[in-house]
C-alpha cells in the first residue's frame, strides 16, 4: 500500500521517501521500486517504536536516533509529511515544529497498552487514514473527527475456476506470529472427523516478535500427511488458485488482513476470525466467521464447509474485491488526502 500510495503523484510535489536503518530486507525491493516510481530514496536511522527498544536500556539508542532525525526534518523543511505507520510517531511531532502538514496512515490496531504511548503523539497528525473501521473505531473522538476510512486498494487478476474436488483444499497464509492463530487452527485441525480436507501453509517466523514453531505443531498431529507447509513463496496466488478455502484465524484483532482481499480477488471463500477488520471484509455471502480463538467452534466450521459452498461464494467474492478493495478507488481517496 505504500507502494500504491506514492504511485500517481501530481506533477507539482517533489517526493523524498525515508526508509529506517534499523532492519535491513533481502534484496532491497522497496527501495528499488520506489526509484522506479522516480523518488529520492534516503535510509536514516529513524525513531521507530520496537517493542524490543522501549526497554530502559535501549532508550537512549531510540532518543538518539530522534535527535538525529529531527535535525534530518529541520534541513529538509518538508511542506508535508506522509508517516505510514503508528510505529513512527515519533516523526509527527517533528514535523509540526516546522510547520509541515502531517497525514497518518493508520495500518495498527491500538490496543488499550499500545494505545496509552501512542495516542498522545497522535494529536500532531492533522488528517488520520485508517485502513478500516477497525482501526477508527479506538480513536479519542478528537482524533475521530479529523479521521478517514479508506480500504486498501489492489489491482490483481481475474479468479480462476474452482476446481470440483473430491477433496476440500484450504490455504493459510501469514506469518507465523503467535496472534496469527496458527495454534487455534492446528488444533482444530488435529480433532476433525472428515478426512478428505488438507491444508498448505504459506509464510514463515516474523522478522520480529514471538512466533509459533509450525513445523514442530505439525509434525505433532495425528494426520501430518494432511498439512503441506509450503514456507515463504513469491506466488501466494498459485495456491489461493489451487485452494478452495482460505483460512484466517487470527486471534488479536487484525486491522485488514491483505490475504483475506486477495482471497476474495481469486473469488475464493474466507473462513475468518470475527474480530478485528476482518468482519468489514467478508461474511457469510463469501465465506465464515468464526469466533476469534475457539477451537471447538473451528473444528466445527471446518467439519461443515464443503466444496458446493467454496463455489457458492465465488462470484460474490470477487465482487466484493472489485467493488471495496479495487486499486482504482483506493488511488482516488488516498490521493484525495494526501495531495490536496
Amino acid at each position: 500500500m505504500f507502494l500504491e500510495t506514492l504511485t500517481e503523484i501530481p506533477s507539482d510535489w517533489d517526493v523524498e521517501v525515508w526508509l529506517p536503518t534499523d532492519v535491513v530486507y533481502p534484496g532491497n525491493e522497496l527501495s528499488t521500486a520506489l526509484v522506479e516510481l522516480g523518488h529520492t530514496v534516503r535510509r536514516l536511522p529513524l525513531p521507530v517504536i520496537r517493542r524490543s527498544y522501549l526497554r530502559l536500556g535501549a532508550l537512549p539508542g531510540l532518543v538518539g536516533r530522534f535527535l538525529r532525525t529531527a535535525a534530518a526534518v529541520v534541513r529538509a523543511r518538508p511542506s508535508k509529511m506522509y508517516v505510514n505507520t503508528s510505529a513512527l510517531v515519533l516523526m509527527l511531532p517533528l514535523a509540526r515544529v516546522t510547520g509541515a502538514a502531517t497525514v497518518l496512515h493508520l495500518h495498527e490496531f491500538l490496543d488499550r497498552k499500545t494505545g496509552l504511548f501512542v495516542t498522545p503523539f497522535l494529536s500532531f497528525a492533522q488528517r488520520i487514514v485508517c485502513v478500516s473501521n477497525a482501526v477508527r473505531r479506538p480513536l479519542a473522538e478528537r482524533l475521530g473527527r479529523r479521521s478517514v476510512v479508506v480500504y486498501n486498494g489492489f489491482d490483481l487478476p481475474a479468479p480462476t475456476p474452482i476446481v470440483a474436488d473430491d477433496r476440500l483444499v484450504c490455504v493459510v497464509a501469514s506469518r507465523w506470529n503467535t496472534w496469527k492463530g496458527h495454534d487455534v487452527l492446528l488444533d482444530a485441525w488435529d480433532g476433525l472427523d472428515r478426512t478428505d480436507i488438507e491444508l498448505i501453509v504459506l509464510g514463515a517466523p516474523p522478522l520480529n516478535g514471538e512466533s509459533v514453531d509450525v513445523l514442530d505443531r505439525v509434525e505433532r498431529l495425528e494426520r501430518p500427511g494432511s498439512v503441506s507447509i509450503v514456507g515463504q513463496t513469491g506466488n501466494v496466488r498459485k495456491y489461493l488458485d489451487a485452494a478452495h478455502l482460505v483460512l484466517v484465524p487470527s486471534i488479536k484483532p487484525d486491522p485488514l488482513p491483505t490475504i483475506a482481499i486477495e482471497a476474495m480477488a481469486a473469488g475464493r471463500a474466507v473462513m475468518a476470525s470475527d474480530s478485528g477488520g476482518l468482519p468489514e471484509i467478508i461474511g457469510d455471502d463469501v465465506g465464515r466467521l468464526v469466533p476469534t480463538g475457539d477451537v471447538a467452534a473451528w473444528r466445527q466450521a471446518l467439519e461443515e464447509f464443503s466444496i458446493e459452498d467454496a463455489i457458492e461464494c465465488a462470484d460474490q467474492a470477487r465482487w466484493r474485491f472489485d467493488a471495496q478493495f479495487g486499486v482504482r478507488r483506493f488511488r482516488d481517496e488516498i490521493g484525495k488526502e494526501m495531495w490536496t
